[in-house]
């Protein structure tokens, strides 16, 4: 299996934490976050592409789906936070060759924090090169 998952959360880490130290990152949706802001990045697809299995079986191409949660929490500006970690990661995972796939925000019934939603997809080689498809 072609697995980039560490690579993209540590970049995502890195990105997010330069902009926001104190920023949690978590590597599974957690949804009662007790620390923001927070990130939680993870894979949620990673399917062969079967078009370019060669003859021996073997895996040249995986599809994969990530999706990125982001929750605020502050009295005023917890949308524009949100919207400002948003735009670094997105500039970051277009410029790795991923493509937007989806962004919706969450209403949160109890008006405390607001979450953005992202998708990302890209088709990615055994050698780790990413191609938007």
């Amino acid at each position: 299996m072609i697995d980039i998952e560490n690579q993209v959360f540590t970049e995502i880490y890195n990105v997010v934490t330069a902009s926001y130290p104190n920023a949690k990152i978590e590597s599974i949706l957690n949804l009662t976050p007790s620390e923001f802001p927070c990130v939680c990045v993870e894979e949620i697809s990673n399917t062969t592409l079967e078009s370019t299995i060669d003859s021996t079986s073997n895996e040249n191409h995986a599809t994969v789906t990530y999706e990125v949660n982001i929750f605020t929490n502050k009295t005023v500006g917890k949308k524009s936070d949100a919207k400002d970690i948003l735009n670094l990661i997105d500039t970051l995972m277009i410029g790795f060759g991923f493509i937007r796939i989806s962004k919706e925000p969450v209403a949160l019934s109890e008006g405390t924090k607001y979450r953005i939603i992202i998708r990302y997809r890209a088709v990615v080689s055994k050698n780790q090169t990413l191609y938007r498809r």
